[in-house]
Formats: structure tokens, sequence, C-alpha cells
């Protein structure tokens, strides 16, 4: 009842004008409570007897499958604090509300960053990444999973707990962030994370191959995943067959990257070119529709995939096996989850309410089902996003 919560002090809430306010997947939130600090989201949780959603720049909330309830929402965005940080040990424990674009912009004094940049942008909080495990061309040197140590979350009781450390080499306890990265809220609701860092490249330049056509990309690829090159980002850009190749490390090793490079028609972007270049890969990558699926297979089977399906167009993670590929209908899912893994990155909610975000195996369903029932029995957290809606489409 939007009314019975009173919230804790300190805490805000958005009012809501009867007929309106915020509707996800179609389901609309009567409330919306923006804790400011975790202790007041842990005391929201603790009092709120419904199902709650967790938000926080909303850059991921067509990912996932479709909402089913929603009694109330917390917006973490209040959350924005960085807790600690320490450059000389190369981390960093940041609330779920700061984004990524302040947490780099604070790490450029000790020429720092996070090697991170999902197709969601510098605007997403990185609560909403990690709880997406959100992915973007530095695919190549991890997600978000990869650079997470340690995490404290609330869980539906209201209980404050941690997952992993605070320092790079920690051996206690088990990798439970690495459990709540990628759930999307259902398991626990995030309000802090702790992250390991690296120096900034010394010199970045980016490589725009262009092929004549599907066969002479593929070599291309094949060439320089044989090859002794160490890039950060490869992308395979279709239907046009380009080759991205994005180089990152001392200047000397980046210059001898680029005379080892195959030879192709090429052209090198550095500084405000290269950065725009990759703002317009991110900006066609949001073009693509309206159905976004993530194919993932082995690197040397990213040809296959994209000659087998066909895309209208398609962004390749080359060197991880990962094809981001643009189709129509949800029959099309299906086909190519008769042959491959398959996760809806993006898609319109009637497509999502047709077919899983997922399409989890019977053995990973009824895992992944038991850790929901252990950490959330009553379904309470972010309902019907995640496993708890892989079943009924």
């Amino acid at each position: 009842m939007a009314e019975n919560l009173r919230p804790p002090p300190g805490a805000s809430r958005v009012p809501l004008p009867e007929g309106e306010g915020l509707t996800i997947d179609g389901v609309r939130i009567p409330k919306v409570l923006v804790p400011e600090t975790i202790e007041e989201l842990a005391e929201i949780i603790s009092i709120e007897k419904g199902s709650i959603v967790p938000f926080g720049a909303r850059t991921q909330t067509d990912f996932g499958n479709p909402l089913r309830s929603a009694d109330c929402a917390i917006d973490v965005s209040g959350l924005r604090r960085i807790t600690e940080y320490n450059p000389a040990d190369l981390t960093i424990h940041v609330e779920p509300g700061v984004t990524l674009g302040q947490l780099q912009q604070a790490l450029l004094a000790n020429n720092q960053f996070l090697p991170l940049d999902p197709w969601n942008g510098p605007d997403a909080t990185m609560g909403g990444i990690a709880a997406a495990n959100a992915q973007g061309p530095f695919r190549a040197v991890g997600t978000i999973r990869d650079w997470i140590i340690g995490m404290k979350v609330v869980e539906v009781t209201g209980r404050i707990s941690k997952a992993g450390g605070r320092v790079v080499k920690n051996v206690t306890g088990y990798d439970l962030h690495k459990l709540y990265t990628g759930s999307i809220g259902t398991l626990a609701i995030i309000a802090e994370i702790s992250l390991k860092l690296r120096a900034k490249f010394g010199r970045t330049a980016t490589i725009v191959m262009k092929a004549s056509d599907f066969s002479t990309a593929a070599q291309l690829v094949a060439s320089i995943r044989h090859s002794a090159l160490e890039p950060i980002s490869c992308e395979w850009v279709g239907p046009e067959n380009e080759i991205w190749v994005r180089l990152g490390e001392h200047p000397r090793a980046v210059d001898w990257q680029l005379k080892n490079l195959p030879s192709a028609d090429s052209t090198i972007l550095e500084g405000n070119e290269e950065s725009a270049a990759w703002e317009r890969l991110r900006a066609r990558y949001h073009r693509m529709a309206p159905v976004v699926v993530r194919v993932v297979g082995l690197p040397n089977a990213v040809r296959e995939i994209i000659e087998e399906y066909r895309p209208e167009e398609w962004i390749a993670h080359v060197l991880n096996g990962i094809v981001l590929v643009e189709v129509r209908t949800a029959d099309d899912v299906r086909r190519i989850r008769g042959k491959q893994r398959a996760v809806i990155e993006r898609a319109p909610l009637e497509i999502r309410r047709e077919v899983p975000t997922f399409g989890l195996n019977d053995a990973e369903y009824a895992l992944m089902r038991k850790m929901k029932q252990a950490f959330d029995p009553e379904g309470r957290l972010n309902p019907g996003r995640h496993v708890d809606g892989e079943r009924n489409q």
C-alpha cells in the first residue's frame, strides 16, 4: 500500500500522483523510495512486505524477463558515494548509484581506470552494470564480474551481508559476489561494490580495417586471432565487414603491434577521433532493432555463426566468440537456440513475453531455481526478471 510505508529518516519518497507513476514492463509501481544510506536501504527492505524492484539509471530495464509485479521500487541513485579509494592498492569501493562516468573521472588524477565500456554508456550506474553484467567492446579484457573483488548487499530480510573482500589478494569465503553479478537484483540488492583497477594505457590506437567481402574479413579475423597481437577490443562489424582493432599498452608496444597487423585497407584513429569512432559504434548498437541477441560460441566459430544465421547487422567480439545479431522475431531467437547458446540482450516487451531471455536448459534452470528459493523464498525481489520468468512463456 502506497501510503502505509513511512520512509526511514533521511529516505525520500518520489511522489506519484493518482493515475500516474513509474511503469516497467507494463507493471505500474505505486511508490518509489530513494534511500541515501545503506542502513536506510536495509530498513526499507525490512519494512516492505511486498515485491520490490531496485533500479538506478534505468538503462537495463529492457534486459531480462518481464517484471511480474511491483509493490515498491527502490531508486539506488541516492547511494552515490565513493566510500574508499586506495590508489596504491589499485582498489576502489563505490555505492551502486555511482555512474561509470563519475567513477572514471575520479580515477583520472591517479592515471588509473576501470576497463569497462558497456553498451549502455558512462551514464549507467555501477549497480546496474553489475546487476546485469553489462558488456561492451572491452569484452576482450573481461566483464565487470572479472573486476569485482567484493560486494556488500542487502538481503530480502533487510540483513546487510558481505561477499568477497576489499583487497585484490583475498582467499576467504565464497565468491558470492560472482553469483550476485548478472542476477538482475533477484537474489539481493547491491549496496556497495569493491573493484580492482588498472593503470591507464600509455597509448591507445584503433585500426579500422575494411575488407572487400565476408571471406576476406574472416581471414583477417583468423590472422589476428593466431598472431602475437593483444587487442583490448576486436570487433567484426557487419554487413560492411569492417574489423575494428583497438590496441592499448605502452607506446612502444602499441607501435610494434601497429607494424605487425595484417595487411588491409586500414584507417588508424587516435585521440578524439578514436573516442568519437567508438561512440558511433555504440550508437550503431543502439540502432540495432527490434531484437538484439547475444550468441555465445567459441572464438573459432564466429564465422560459422554469422554465415548460418545471416543477420542483417552484427557486431562480433571475435576474441571471445560472442556475436551480437539483429533479428526480427521470437522464432528467429528459437532458431538460433536450436544450435547455439543465446541470450536476448534487448527486445520489445511482446517478444520477451513470448520467449525467455536466458534460454536455460533443464539442469541450469533447476540449479538456479534452487538458488532463487534459497536467497528469496517468497520471490519478492524483481519477480519474474530472471530464473523465475524462464518457464512461463
